[in-house]
């Protein structure tokens, strides 16, 4: 060890120096201040004594160089202090969650994890091959039964034609044979009248040659009256005249006046005769006239029986015929109405399958990207209420969903800027994304991990950019992307983390 001699002038070379300091602080300084820097000097001398020039000159530059310029850093300077949280890219609000409405195995898959897709772009297909053979069975079955139909309209139409025609045509009998009955109802009426008149007239006639008979029998009874007594005043003034009593003339002017009673009785005969002859006459022919007449009577009401009797047959058989085109109308109505209800009951079969085959393809209904695809190859078999997939609609703002351990929550809060480093873009070449938490879940949850079970809390992170800017291109995120996330909780001087040993070791030893 060498000894204190060897450095004496290094050691009076100190002491010069260090007397105008001692100068200095005897005018500038307390007391007890001196005393303090003179056993640092004593302290120091002993120990600047025990090494060698050199490391004692170095050493000194050392201790001079961390008090003037590492201490006031350290002391100014702050670092931040992060909280790590693991997450992924999420849409900002609901994503369209897609789930197999009927268990079926996994056919096809057309889409990938992180595709764009367009509205109604098929992702998945389920087995349908019997679901399509019934509904082919079932359109086949729809195609026969819409011909049957078609034909039963045709021949419909066909059926209400015939009866358009045929009420037509009954009509038109109908009124040819009602004016056939009105023409023979005319000719009997006519026929009733010139009977009735007739009737009339001859009976008129009749009663004229009865009233003829009637006088010329009262002129027959007068003339023969006259005529009897003629000829008893003949007798009498003849026997007057043969006893003279009367001469023969007034007996010749009886006797004359009884041949004119007698001439006047035989014409009153003769008239009466010819009024019974005339009356005769009068009465067969009144009687042919009314033969005559009832006869044609007769044939006009046969004929008028006979043109009602052709109207009703008419009128019936064309009643007929249309009822049975009507019957035939009404049951074609009927199968047209049971064919209509088999054809609604497979249109409904039809429906029921393509539903169930629309079921059986998962089409996306809004323009996004998938989010999650948990299905990723043909084969599985799902069921019902079980996700296909996850969409994040298009232009939708993207967060980071993201679980930071609850041992690094204790100075978070919201609003605290993020630095967000992608897994899939390295941050050393494509830098970090600045963000800041939105939202902080009022409760944390266990989570299973490999180390074991973790308490962690929920964060929204809210990115100042859906996108990673490089110094050639712009790369967009994507939903499902992985990322850590370090939240900035507080800043904390440098020298803190060197005194945080000691304040735990302190605070240690004062809870001993």
């Amino acid at each position: 060890m060498p000894s204190r001699f060897d450095n004496s002038s290094a050691i009076l070379t100190t002491q010069q120096q260090l007397e105008p300091a001692s100068n200095l602080t005897e005018h500038n300084y307390q007391p007890s201040l001196v005393d303090e820097a003179r056993d640092w000097y004593y302290g120091t001398e002993e120990l600047l004594d025990a090494l060698p020039r050199i490391w004692t000159r170095s050493l000194l530059y050392l201790i001079l160089g961390f008090a003037g310029i590492v201490l006031p850093w350290s002391m100014l300077s702050k670092v931040d202090e992060t909280g790590t949280a693991r997450g992924r890219i999420e849409p900002k609000g609901s994503a369209q969650r897609l789930d197999a409405a009927v268990p079926g195995n996994i056919t096809s898959v057309k889409v990938k994890e992180g595709q764009i897709v367009a509205a109604g772009q098929v992702l998945v297909e389920l087995e349908s091959n019997d679901l399509k053979t019934d509904l082919q069975q079932a359109q086949t079955k729809l195609e026969g039964q819409q011909n049957r139909l078609a034909q039963l309209d045709l021949l419909k139409n066909q059926v209400m034609l015939s009866i358009n025609v045929q009420e037509q045509q009954n009509r038109s009998q109908e009124l040819e044979k009602m004016s056939q009955v009105q023409q023979a109802q005319q000719n009997f009426d006519a026929k009733q009248s010139t009977f009735n008149l007739q009737k009339l007239e001859n009976q008129a006639q009749v009663d004229q040659a009865k009233q003829n008979i009637y006088s010329s029998q009262t002129s027959y009874k007068l003339s023969k009256i006259r005529l009897n007594r003629d000829l008893a005043e003949v007798d009498r003034f003849r026997k007057l005249w043969k006893i003279g009593a009367v001469p023969q003339i007034k007996v010749v002017e009886l006797q004359r006046m009884g041949d004119e009673s007698q001439k006047s009785q035989i014409i009153a005969e003769s008239d009466q005769k010819q009024a019974k002859l005339r009356l005769k006459e009068q009465q067969n022919r009144y009687q042919a006239v009314i033969n005559q007449i009832q006869a044609d009577i007769q044939q006009a009401k046969l004929r008028l029986q006979e043109q009602l009797s052709s109207y009703q047959s008419v009128v019936h058989t064309g009643k007929l015929a249309l009822l049975k085109n009507q019957e035939q109308l009404k049951d074609l109505q009927t199968q047209i109405g049971s064919l209509s209800t088999e054809i609604a009951q497979t249109k409904s079969q039809i429906l029921g399958y393509k539903f169930q085959l629309s079921q059986r393809v998962v089409r996306t209904p809004i323009d996004g990207t998938i989010f999650q695809l948990p299905i990723q190859k043909p084969g599985v078999v799902v069921q019902p209420g079980q996700m296909i997939a996850q969409i994040a609609p298009q232009n939708s703002d993207f967060i980071l969903k993201a679980q930071m351990p609850s041992s690094q929550t204790g100075f978070l809060r919201v609003g605290m800027p993020v630095k967000t480093k992608f897994d899939a873009y390295p941050f050393q070449d494509y830098g970090v994304v600045q963000g800041r938490v939105s939202w902080i879940s009022p409760d944390s949850k266990i989570q299973e991990t490999n180390a074991g079970r973790i308490e962690t809390y929920e964060l929204d992170i809210t990115l100042d950019q859906p996108y990673i800017q490089t110094a050639n291109k712009r790369i967009n995120l994507a939903p499902g992307q992985t990322a850590t996330a370090e939240v900035i909780v507080r800043q904390r001087r440098v020298i803190d983390f060197v005194l945080d040993p000691f304040k735990k070791l302190q605070k240690g030893g004062i809870e001993l």
